[in-house]
């Protein structure tokens, strides 16, 4: 062996000896120095406060026109989980509905506390917890139509239904009434306009809750009307969003809601803000008595 073959394999030597020292513990204590992003459970944890974003949906939701306040079935029950957590419920941001899942998964808010309606395709993008309560879908058409009498009578070529983009019916619509032809308006159209197409003789009909139909028949008497009300079309669970994945933070949600449910509180205050029968329904009770 040569001089300088000695000193390259003894150098090398050294350069293994250093990386098989020094790596494992580099490693280690690039692990321990990395700082772990914080969990939203964690942040509500550390602030006492649960962030809420929200989007208005009368009387679900709703802002006072006068002093700003906001108000509505989900800001009450929302404000009563924050009695049941010891938590500060601060109502950080409005925001359109299009947009209310972009605020969530920025960390802009901790919570959508509108009340969403549950959806397979919504559950890809954010959590929820249990369902609060449920809303009725019911066919809504011109206060003269003859053509309609049951929900099917709607399945034909002919005919025209408006459905708001996104939301449950343009989803479910097409599958009870594949025939029909369906257009859509944005996801930030009011539904006053929805239904004012309706009227206008734009489309022959739409689906719509018991809540917005109360709404606009109040500011719009006599123009229209619902079919075959004995049997909604749908009935869809509505939930409040959480962040995906967040285990611990939504276990704390439905803890609080389950009281809720036990003492009555969701009960009175769907009761406080019905205008019609029917309007919103609650979760049937998990539970029955023991037999003998």
């Amino acid at each position: 062996m040569t001089k300088h073959t000695g000193h390259l394999a003894l150098l090398v030597a050294i350069i293994a000896l250093v990386l098989t020292f020094f790596s494992p513990r580099h490693t280690a204590e690039e692990a321990q120095t990395t700082p772990k992003e914080e969990t939203v459970f964690e942040h509500v944890m550390r602030t006492h406060t649960i962030r809420c974003g929200y989007a208005t949906w009368n009387p679900v939701l709703y802002k006072d026109i006068k002093t700003g306040e906001v108000k509505g079935i989900a800001h009450d029950i929302m404000e009563e989980v924050g009695k049941k957590l010891d938590l500060r419920i601060d109502w950080a941001e409005e925001t359109g509905w299009g947009t209310l899942v972009e605020g969530l998964s920025t960390h802009r808010y901790d919570m959508v506390c509108t009340g969403l309606l549950l959806m397979g395709q919504r559950a890809r993008v954010i959590g929820f917890d249990q369902p609060v309560f449920y809303v009725p879908t019911y066919l809504v058409v011109r206060k003269n139509e003859t053509r309609f009498q049951y929900n099917q009578d709607l399945d034909n070529s002919s005919y025209h239904i408006v459905v708001l983009d996104g939301e449950s019916f343009s989803i479910i619509g097409p599958k009870f009434f594949p025939k029909a032809q369906f257009y859509s308006l944005p996801q930030n159209t009011d539904w006053s306009l929805i239904l004012q197409d309706v009227v206008e003789g734009k489309a022959d009909a739409t689906g719509v809750s018991l809540s917005d139909f109360a709404a606009y028949e109040i500011a719009n008497p006599g123009k229209l009307k619902l079919i075959n009300i004995n049997q909604p079309l749908q009935v869809v669970p509505v939930s409040f969003g959480l962040p995906q994945g967040d285990i611990a933070m939504k276990t704390m949600v439905d803890a609080a809601l389950g009281d809720l449910y036990n003492d009555g509180t969701i009960a009175h205050t769907l009761r406080v803000y019905a205008k019609v029968p029917n309007e919103f329904l609650l979760p049937a009770v998990p539970y029955a008595p023991l037999s003998p």
